[in-house]
């Protein structure tokens, strides 16, 4: 088969259309980014906690160098932070971990270990001034601990807000696009042309139904005329 100029010249705009549909393709329908790989609230906050908890269970606030109001107020604070580990605290993370890329369900345990923080402050804040060397270093290690997994946790929680901003915009970008394409337009339905060949079959057709009524009153005359004959006979007959 021979090559010519014109297939040489047809090959490279068939590509070029190609390559131009694909991307238009790709720009009317941007994929939603998939969401990134989530670590639960329970696995940022499993150690911190489990700092804070040793340390408050080594704690003597009773035998500390303070007024009697300042021990009630610090053992009334340590067993708080006690109840909130044992008891609220756990719920909520339960409930954070179920959907971890929500903000609006780890909300609620983020606020309960900011509130914790701020009443283990005051105590690591009191047990430096008042406490035994190894109880205020035990509490000094749990704070930083806290404050560390109370970080880690904003941090995860502000990622996991941007990745779901960025897939709404992605998403509603398709749906713009979606509602800009133009839409496909109805195939008028083919109409039927009458050619010489069935305008002759037709005139046939009448043609036969006309002369049918025709021969009807043919033989309806014929049968009046012998009808006519007879009796003209039978008139005879009777002179």
């Amino acid at each position: 088969m021979k090559c010519t100029g014109k297939h040489f010249f047809v090959l490279p705009l068939m590509l070029v259309a190609a390559s131009c549909a694909a991307q238009s393709a790709q720009t009317a329908a941007s994929p939603a980014p998939a969401a990134p790989q989530t670590t639960t609230a329970s696995a940022i906050m499993q150690q911190p906690l489990s700092d804070v908890g040793n340390a408050l269970d080594g704690l003597r606030p009773e035998k500390w160098k303070l007024t009697g109001a300042m021990k009630q107020e610090t053992a009334s604070n340590v067993s708080s932070i006690q109840h909130d580990l044992t008891n609220t605290l756990p719920p909520l993370l339960a409930t954070a971990d179920r959907t971890p890329d929500s903000v609006v369900a780890v909300l609620p345990a983020y606020r309960n270990i900011e509130a914790l923080y701020d009443v283990l402050l005051r105590v690591t804040e009191i047990g430096r001034m008042s406490a035994p060397a190894d109880q205020g270093a035990a509490l000094n290690r749990a704070l930083t601990s806290l404050e560390n997994g109370r970080r880690a946790l904003g941090e995860r929680m502000q990622t996991a807000a941007a990745a779901r901003e960025q897939r709404v915009h992605v998403l509603e970008a398709n749906a713009r696009a979606a509602a800009a394409a133009p839409k496909p337009v109805a195939v008028p339905c083919p109409t039927v042309t009458h050619t010489a060949t069935t305008r002759r079959r037709t005139h046939r057709k009448s043609t036969k139904s006309t002369t049918k009524p025709a021969a009807s009153s043919t033989k309806a005359s014929s049968t009046n005329s012998q009808t006519g004959s007879q009796g003209s006979q039978s008139g005879t007959a009777s002179h």
